[in-house]
């Protein structure tokens, strides 16, 4: 069955079809919103621009028009973002993975929702879903990017990661079917260590209905619009940290020259992530002040001269000042100057148990979770 013959079946008429200049804007906005982490967007962007040369259709469909008991399921990568630099896939492995998922569930797998925000993680799925001939749906289950596999709003609202199928370029699968989601987070992370510190997953199976009422809603679309915004900005050589806080509700925290790293990744100390922090000296309005941030594949945590100015879920952004380019933690260096963006997290993921389970106290930190606006209260520079 094709893609326009499930959503005929599903009497749906409206969709947007995903051309390659959309998903440059959709993977430029999704790596914004990925704080940090996400992996190279070159990497997803060309695995998703071979399927449409292909002739292949990616269609995106707004999650209220999925019938409630169709099957979905996440596609994308689990590991280091460095490895996958070096260790690139070869656009077998999540095609690997759907058909042993869907051999062991069944069932028919009818669409794709990505995992999270990311320069890989969104575009991939995207890529996937047009080349088995799925839709993908609006929608994600973070609004960012987190390295755990259990730290999703679909998790905190009710939805089980088993079963999930990762596999490895060479076409080693394991599939993990257990009842508690951390333990399924450590075999799935095992399997990606043991592949050598990256694995493609599927999983996270969910109806419609559980999707609707679980995941962050038509956040394929906002990054649309956030990477049309930027790119715009370009074109016309405006602000495009202005155009990122104006759509987003956000917050210009500091600008600074990176000025020291500690960073260790993707060995078995550091259990497949990529860790540490980074130190940014001052500029601009913010000379004479100082920043600290925290990382784990993600930013995680922002100090300014000592004083806590965000934390987890809320989300973390080192942007070019000019280009409005992302800077990850995979590629951050000693002397890049960047603008740090603070934006609010979605409201599904800011529950107790949200909190919980990625909020500061999880990732090792002693405080207590306060909200960003909250923090940055007469604060913005």
């Amino acid at each position: 069955m094709s893609v326009r013959e499930i959503l005929s079946e599903w009497g749906v008429g409206d969709f947007r079809v995903i051309n390659k200049q959309a998903l440059s804007e959709i993977t430029l906005g999704a790596s914004i919103l990925a704080t940090g982490g996400g992996g190279d967007p070159e990497i997803g962007l060309l695995w998703a621009y071979n399927v449409v040369d292909q002739g292949k259709e990616i269609l995106l469909v707004d999650p209220e028009a999925m019938p409630d008991e169709a099957l979905a399921t996440i596609a994308g990568c689990l590991g280091a973002a460095l490895v996958l630099t070096e260790k690139p896939p070869n656009g077998q492995e999540l095609f690997w993975c759907y058909d042993k998922l869907r051999r062991y569930m069944g069932k028919p797998i009818q669409a794709v929702i990505p995992p999270e925000a990311g320069g890989v993680n969104t575009p991939v799925p995207m890529a996937v879903a047009g080349a088995v001939g799925v839709p993908v749906i609006d929608a994600d289950g973070m609004g960012r990017a987190f390295p755990e596999l259990q730290m999703t709003s679909f998790y905190i609202h009710g939805v089980s990661p088993s079963p999930t199928a990762a596999a490895d370029e060479k076409g080693h699968v394991t599939i993990c079917d257990a009842n508690d989601a951390l333990l399924t987070e450590h075999i799935i992370r095992g399997a990606a260590m043991a592949y050598g510190g990256i694995s493609w997953i599927a999983g996270y199976p969910m109806t419609g209905r559980q999707l609707k009422d679980t995941a962050i809603l038509r956040s394929i679309s906002m990054a649309w619009e956030l990477g049309e915004r930027v790119f715009s900005a370009r074109r016309k050589h405006l602000d495009p940290i202005a155009e990122v806080l104006n759509l987003t509700g956000g917050y210009r925290a500091f600008q600074g020259k990176i000025v020291d790293i500690n960073r260790e990744f993707g060995a078995e100390k550091t259990k497949g992530f990529s860790l540490g922090e980074i130190l940014i000296e001052g500029i601009d309005t913010f000379k004479g002040h100082n920043a600290k941030i925290g990382f784990q594949n993600e930013w995680l945590t922002l100090e300014v001269d000592g004083a806590v100015r965000c934390m987890p879920p809320d989300l973390i952004c080192i942007l070019d000042p000019a280009t409005g380019e992302p800077i990850r933690t995979d590629i951050v260096r000693y002397g890049y100057r960047g603008t740090v963006v603070l934006i609010p997290a979605h409201e599904r993921m800011r529950t107790e148990k949200g909190i919980q389970t990625f909020g500061p106290r999880y990732f090792g930190y002693t405080h207590d979770y306060v909200p960003v606006e909250k923090l940055m209260e007469g604060k913005e520079g």
